[in-house]
């Protein structure tokens, strides 16, 4: 397979030492302090008796509003590179039990077959446990989706070093795929940019981009092939 990687994306901090991801996170949590209020205000307006149902209906959309908001600006902040990561040994053989819920939701919510194979024995990775979760789940979520509009199936590979990459390397590798659909040649390298998202409007076009930051910051490698009427994302990650 040829993978593609999110070379074309300026992922690093190395030119503005984190300027705009200091000035993003700003940004974004003084939104989070104006969006509570309105959240709050409303939710006390909403608990009032005998509101009129025209006022009700409004102010739920404003509520439901407000909190979309919200959800878009840790999305963004994500995406920014501004989440915080603090690096340590993962067992991902008892991880996996341990959000194994979190993982079938996606599938069970698409109607779609995850077939899952795991080797035995992994070395631990060094990654921010809570980050790779969110890194994991956006492509399992990404997987799902396409395997339901294409009718395929879906399958997460891992495997320790010398099986994909060269033992020398020192990296567990993660391979995420789904039957049933293929990226065009042409939009391939542009799955990781914000906002060039395939699927329709209700979706935001940021969970693959925040998988490419979340991928940089914790130098795991992360590349995607589409051919055959199958895709897959391939996570390289390094051992502790």
């Amino acid at each position: 397979m040829q993978f593609y990687f999110p070379t074309s994306l300026n992922l690093g901090t190395e030119h503005s030492e984190g300027f705009h991801q200091e000035l993003l996170r700003g940004l974004t949590h003084k939104l989070n302090n104006l969006l509570a209020v309105i959240q709050g205000f409303s939710s006390l307006i909403l608990m009032t008796e005998d509101l009129d149902p025209s006022v009700s209906e409004n102010m739920q959309h404003i509520r439901e509003a407000s909190v979309g908001v919200t959800n878009l600006s840790e999305r963004i902040r994500s995406a920014g590179g501004c989440a915080k990561l603090s690096p340590q040994g993962l067992n991902l053989n008892e991880y996996l039990g341990l959000i194994e819920g979190a993982i079938m939701d996606p599938f069970q919510k698409a109607g779609v077959q995850l077939e899952a194979d795991v080797q035995p024995g992994l070395p631990a990775i060094l990654v921010d446990s809570s980050k790779f979760k969110e890194l994991l789940m956006e492509l399992l979520k990404n997987a799902a989706e396409a395997a339901q509009k294409g009718g395929g199936r879906c399958a997460l590979k891992i495997c320790g070093p010398g099986v994909i990459t060269p033992a020398e390397q020192r990296r567990v590798d993660v391979l995420v795929s789904n039957t049933g659909s293929q990226i065009p040649p042409e939009k391939i390298q542009e799955v990781f940019r914000p906002f060039h998202g395939s699927k329709n409007s209700n979706h935001l076009g940021l969970g693959l981009t925040i998988a490419a930051m979340l991928s940089h910051q914790m130098n795991i490698q992360l590349g995607v092939a589409s051919e055959n009427n199958t895709t897959t994302f391939w996570l390289s990650c390094p051992m502790a």
